[in-house]
């Protein structure tokens, strides 16, 4: 195998590029595919990606139609078709869920081509679909040569849908792990809380949290933005912790990166509903990588990242994260467990981890 395509719009962020860089740099010849604009949820902009070729990855912008709504976007046929003509890939991963436009049609458009296709799926709880979608779903799975599933449960939805399927659970992003993190000193316990300000991401109990322990010293700061936050913060002035409350807005993930090195504990309060749990770990892993310990709930794939090198306590609790966060102010608690993630990052989930995981799995499948 020499020759790979990789199809996401997790790719029009160059920082969330290390694995492919990773991947290049074994010797393959890595082309990434993403839309040529796309509006970034987390950011609430348009983001315009243009050609460009560094290290042995080559970024190839698609024209794409369908907005905002990942599952309804499509590629410019004609452009899919004279990427995959031109490159003649060995393989190609589409990292877009089974039920998606996209994902159907550059499978349809590779086996064309007679070219195997990889499918990379979040998706970790069953999505109950109707009878006619399922069978799609069904349909498009039994198309592929492999599916990389970022949970264990999301791999066994996979095989009870199709058994023979072959199935790895890696991660679709690495982290870049720095040789020295650095922690400027401050006073009190430094938190940081990273993502979208949507409901089920229960930032509401880690502030009910953060109120139980008033008599603490603490501050937070608020990374992302969304239709919850004029709620949370009025949330926030009503338990009287506006003061120690920053608010910082959509990050680019290169932004992100520096935020690391002014906190101590990263906290995802996410809920478990009926039909959600967290499907997205990566701001676990960069938190750990960064020597930043992580206190999470029990939602999807959280715990499965954490391992035993961070803490876990029931979603949707905020008595126990009050609890936790109280323990995790004593250093003599949160170093060890910092110094425990940041080793669990480096051995699984570095770029260069996660690229040879997936490189394994592809070298199986294909040769």
């Amino acid at each position: 195998m020499r020759r790979v395509l990789v199809i996401s719009h997790t790719y029009v962020q160059p920082a969330h590029r290390g694995k492919l860089r990773a991947l290049a740099a074994r010797g393959l010849e890595v082309t990434v595919g993403v839309p040529q604009r796309y509006r970034e949820p987390a950011l609430g902009e348009q983001i315009e990606s243009a050609w460009e070729r560094q290290s042995g990855l080559e970024v190839f912008p698609i024209p794409a139609t369908g907005g905002d709504d990942l599952h309804k976007a499509r590629f410019g046929r004609r452009a899919l078709g004279a990427l995959l003509r031109d490159k003649r890939p060995d393989l190609v991963q589409i990292e877009e869920e089974p039920t998606s436009a996209a994902a159907r049609q550059v499978i349809k458009a590779a086996r064309r081509l007679d070219i195997p296709v990889v499918l990379f799926t979040h998706q970790n709880v069953d999505p109950r679909l109707p009878l006619l979608e399922r069978w799609g779903r069904r349909r498009t799975l039994r198309r592929l040569k492999g599916v990389v599933a970022g949970s264990e449960a999301g791999a066994e939805l996979v095989r009870r849908e199709v058994a023979a399927l072959p199935v790895a659970v890696i991660p679709q992003l690495g982290a870049g792990v720095p040789a020295d993190p650095l922690h400027a000193p401050h006073e009190g316990l430094a938190i940081a809380c990273v993502g979208r300000l949507v409901a089920r991401k229960g930032l509401d109990n880690l502030l009910q949290a953060l109120a139980l322990n008033r008599g603490a010293v603490w501050h937070l700061t608020i990374v992302g933005d969304g239709p919850d936050r004029e709620r949370l913060e009025a949330l926030a002035s009503e338990l009287r912790l506006a003061a120690r409350i920053r608010w910082m807005g959509g990050l680019p993930a290169e932004q992100l990166a520096r935020l690391w090195s002014d906190h101590d504990v990263l906290v995802q309060p996410s809920r478990a509903l009926p039909d959600w749990q967290e499907p997205n770990g990566h701001v676990l892993v960069e938190a750990m990588a960064h020597e930043v310990a992580v206190l999470g709930s029990g939602s999807g794939v959280i715990p499965e990242i954490l391992g035993d090198a961070g803490i876990v306590v029931p979603p949707g609790d905020p008595v126990r994260l009050a609890a936790e966060l109280l323990r995790l102010g004593d250093d003599a608690v949160r170093k060890p467990l910092a110094t425990a993630g940041r080793a669990r990052a480096m051995r699984l989930y570095s770029d260069d981890a996660v690229a040879e995981r997936t490189l394994e799995f592809w070298r199986g499948l294909v040769g």
